[in-house]
């Protein structure tokens, strides 16, 4: 199956080591998912941004049904980075969430659980489906000798992932990251050139939910 982005960033919060997605990454998925539907409208050269502003490019919506809710937001009217990234990252999760579930990768099962966060429980059914993205992820970080030279198509999964949040660590823990330090800096550099502004917003939205708790006022 192609995923897109937001369906892969979705898989990447899966830890193998406790089979099963923390609680933890709960908290700032949302902002991630909304962060990829917009570089995937990039990508598809139905977006485009001065910086501050983005606004939409074409009148033909987006097929998958995330994107198109995120490209008819734009297409109402252009929104600031940080808008479009934080005000309704709390929605974000149930469209991914379904579409994965159609697809067989998860299983949502309802009923009472030990949680706080919510009565559902996400079951990952198709391990190979997130085995795969992160190993993609992995190899690009820890392999690539200049990632200035890299596409935004395969710039972006790194940087959405793991920007702004070590509980990120399920694909690459503390010692890893320090150890890549400087090429995860050129990933980032190299994602701002090309979309300046979109990692900034994430960084501000994931920063401002962790002083109320993750969540939304």
């Amino acid at each position: 199956m192609d995923l897109t982005l937001p369906q892969q960033i979705y898989l990447c919060a899966y830890a193998f080591k406790k089979n099963k997605f923390p609680a933890t990454l709960l908290q700032f998925r949302g902002q991630r998912l909304r962060a990829a539907a917009l570089v995937e409208l990039f990508l598809a050269g139905q977006a485009e941004t001065d910086g501050h502003r983005v606004r939409v490019l074409g009148d033909h919506s987006p097929a998958d049904p995330f994107l198109a809710s995120v490209w008819e937001e734009l297409h109402a009217r252009p929104r600031k980075w940080m808008a479009l990234v934080h005000n309704t990252a709390h929605k974000a999760e149930k469209p991914v969430e379904n579409q994965l579930t159609a697809a067989g990768i998860i299983e949502k099962k309802t009923g009472p659980t030990l949680s706080l966060l919510g009565g559902s429980k996400v079951v990952l059914r198709r391990e190979e489906e997130a085995r795969a993205v992160q190993q993609a992820l992995r190899t690009r970080v820890t392999t690539t000798p200049d990632p200035s030279t890299l596409p935004l198509a395969q710039v972006a999964l790194p940087v959405i992932a793991l920007e702004s949040d070590a509980t990120m660590g399920v694909v690459l823990n503390r010692s890893e990251r320090r150890k890549h330090k400087d090429t995860l800096e050129e990933f980032a550099r190299n994602f701002d050139r090309k979309i300046p502004g979109l990692r900034k917003a994430l960084s501000n939205s994931v920063l401002s939910s962790r002083s109320v708790g993750g969540g939304w006022s």
